[in-house]
């Protein structure tokens, strides 16, 4: 059995809990299975935390690879002024920043990378409860406001809790998962999460690095974990539990070099799934910036803007 790392800003009865779960389980293994335990750590963005490397990714890829997605929100800047945009993370933040709200960006570095279009200023510096999700029939985003703030049914509401989410509370995560690999070859992979928003929406992802169909070569890519629908379902206390069978195991390298790095669970901001991919980073949405006016409307890219990573299990890296 694998243990893991440990981790900072963990509550320990939380952890202690869900180990104790897993460790039970684990022993009613059959004496031919692998089994993997691994713990969850803190992230905020693809293998970063503060814009710090979490893990060191195997060869032929960069050991420390990472991309933050997230900033810290900026309140002398506000959505549509030119520049708009949070913050920075940085190592520091992760120590003296804890408290400031979070907020909406988008990496430069990851777009250049996938060649992804960037988003309207005006979706950026945007705190977690001030993102637009679809609201009209025909699609059209609109920010919500908090349930209660407004008599019902009439305006769509976001649920509470609704207040903006600080550095510190995105970052008090904790989580443990066992990967189970049978002698067949096939898998099955449990996760307890603890620390997130009360009933938010969260999904499961199997970071890759393998070659899709048709591509040139291997790159990174985001698998859903054990197939569509991947929705880790977070109930009104903040916890939530994820199991799937698999075909393969995911802690093993393919024949032909392919291999799962991580697995990031994703908050959803935007209050939406987009079934097999992360977001849809090259569509383009209509938008409202005031209800009451026609001419707030825009179109926007959301790449980076709805869809935040927060949290991450060591796989294949190190």
């Amino acid at each position: 059995m694998r243990t893991t790392n440990s981790l900072p800003h963990v509550t320990v009865t939380r952890l202690t809990t869900g180990l104790a779960l897993l460790a039970a389980a684990a022993s009613s293994a059959h004496a031919e299975d692998r089994v993997y335990l691994e713990s969850l750590h803190p992230s905020t963005g693809f293998n970063s935390d503060c814009n710090q490397p979490v893990f060191a990714l195997p060869a032929p890829l960069p050991p420390d690879v990472h991309f933050d997605f997230i900033g810290l929100h900026n309140p002398e800047s506000v959505p549509g002024d030119p520049g708009n945009d949070a913050l920075p993370l940085t190592a520091d933040s992760c120590v003296n920043a804890l408290d400031q709200a979070v907020a909406t960006t988008t990496n430069a570095d990851f777009r250049a990378v996938n060649g992804f279009p960037d988003a309207d200023e005006r979706l950026k510096n945007r705190r977690s409860n001030e993102v637009p999700m679809p609201t009209l029939l025909d699609g059209t985003r609109i920010a919500a406001p908090p349930e209660g703030a407004v008599g019902a049914p009439f305006p769509t509401t976001h649920s509470l809790p609704a207040d903006a989410m600080t550095l510190g509370e995105f970052r008090d995560v904790s989580g443990v998962m066992r990967v189970t690999c049978r002698d067949d070859g096939t898998g099955k992979v449990e996760i307890r999460a603890f620390g997130y928003r009360p009933n938010a929406m969260v999904t499961v992802w199997a970071i890759w690095y393998a070659t899709p169909p048709g591509a040139p070569g291997p790159v990174i890519v985001p698998l859903p974990f054990g197939g569509v629908p991947n929705m880790l379902a977070i109930n009104n206390r903040g916890n939530g539990v994820f199991v799937r069978e698999l075909g393969y195991c995911p802690m093993d390298v393919t024949d032909n070099g392919e291999q799962l790095l991580v697995v990031d669970l994703a908050e959803h901001w935007d209050g939406v799934t987009y079934g097999a991919l992360p977001d849809q980073p090259l569509t383009e949405y209509d938008f409202l910036l005031d209800p009451t006016d026609p001419e707030s409307a825009f179109r926007s890219f959301v790449g980076g803007t709805v869809t935040m990573n927060r949290g991450v299990f060591r796989m294949t890296a190190q």
